[in-house]
């Protein structure tokens, strides 16, 4: 029996970004993780969401607070969290019938994590919630079977986590993660700025200023608007992006760090797999020129880069809410 039905939706909930599929496997929302909220009356009010949201932060007045409800994939505001997966659910949902929602959550939540993201979507509105791990979902939507014995080694480089997974037999062999991620590095430049060459930049524009950035080869130098920290004023700063390449770099690195410790952790039975077929590379950072190359030289094994690193997570939910039955038991949590 299929779960997913004429008035379902499936969901990537990320950190930095959110992904949002209809029942049609249509993609109906793609746009940062983030709302804006009047807070003038006793209930607040939505402003507006996603990247419109995200255009707000620093510019908006005192009555209005821009928010991002996640941290590292785990709900760090239920109330904000609530709200903006009731503005999703109404926005996606058809008629007036309550939709069941597939949600893509980091293998490394809690119960506690897990129980939150689940009481904020029924709160919004949701009439029953499936709870997928990213591991598998990303694996499903990348077009990976593994339902077999053959073993797969998954690499999903997000901005809120960095998650490394084996997979076999529809099972979880070993796992690892680190939260120095894609959010990791834009802090880590905002930081850099700030004691190093006394300018400040906004998380915003470090993203910005990121994926200018080749690690692998020569950079321009180009122009930011940045305030000066000496004086407070505002001025126009030509930044050396050669100077930034090393903060990256160690992202990437530790990306590295993650994906031996999964192979560590693994019996030897996995080693012909690996050698033969290599692993896959998904999530927005898998975007970021190099990686890939990177990978392939440090790890000696072969990487394959997902045709659509972005939206594998919400297409992998969407195709495993089709075929509920098949997968319910051993990946997803019905509640």
């Amino acid at each position: 029996m299929a779960f997913f039905g004429r008035n379902d939706i499936a969901v990537d909930l990320g950190t930095v970004n959110t992904v949002v599929r209809n029942s049609l496997d249509k993609v109906i929302f793609c746009e940062a993780t983030c709302i804006a909220l009047e807070d003038k009356y006793e209930s607040p009010r939505v402003i507006c969401m996603g990247n419109q949201a995200k255009k707000m932060l620093g510019r908006n007045p005192s009555n209005i607070k821009v928010i991002n409800p996640l941290l590292h994939g785990a709900v760090s505001d239920f109330k904000t969290t609530t709200i903006f997966m009731n503005t999703i659910i109404e926005s996606a949902k058809k008629g007036s019938l309550a939709p069941r929602v597939g949600i893509s959550i980091p293998q490394n939540l809690t119960q506690v994590e897990r129980h939150s993201l689940h009481e904020a979507t029924m709160l919004a509105g949701a009439k029953e919630v499936l709870l997928i791990e990213d591991p598998f979902s990303a694996s499903v939507g990348a077009g990976l079977d593994i339902s077999t014995s053959r073993v797969r080694l998954v690499i999903d480089v997000g901005g809120g986590l960095v998650e490394t997974s084996i997979i076999s037999l529809g099972g979880l062999i070993t796992s690892s993660f680190t939260k120095e991620a894609g959010d990791f590095i834009d802090y880590a430049l905002v930081e850099y700025c700030r004691y190093n060459k006394n300018i400040g930049i906004s998380k915003e524009m470090a993203e910005n200023i990121k994926r200018q950035i080749n690690v692998f080869g020569d950079n321009p130098v180009i122009n930011v608007a940045v305030k000066d920290l000496m004086n407070g004023m505002p001025f126009s700063y030509e930044l050396n992006l050669n100077e930034l390449k090393d903060i990256v770099l160690n992202g990437i690195y530790k990306i590295k760090e993650v994906v031996l410790e999964s192979i560590n952790k693994a019996p030897p039975q996995i080693a012909p797999d690996l050698i033969e077929d290599g692993a896959i590379l998904t999530g927005g950072m898998a975007l970021i020129d190099g990686l890939k190359e990177f990978l392939e030289e440090e790890l000696k094994i072969k990487i394959n880069l997902s045709p659509d690193p972005l939206l594998d997570i919400s297409k992998g939910v969407c195709m495993i809410m089709q075929n509920y039955e098949k997968y319910s038991i051993k990946w997803g949590t019905r509640e």
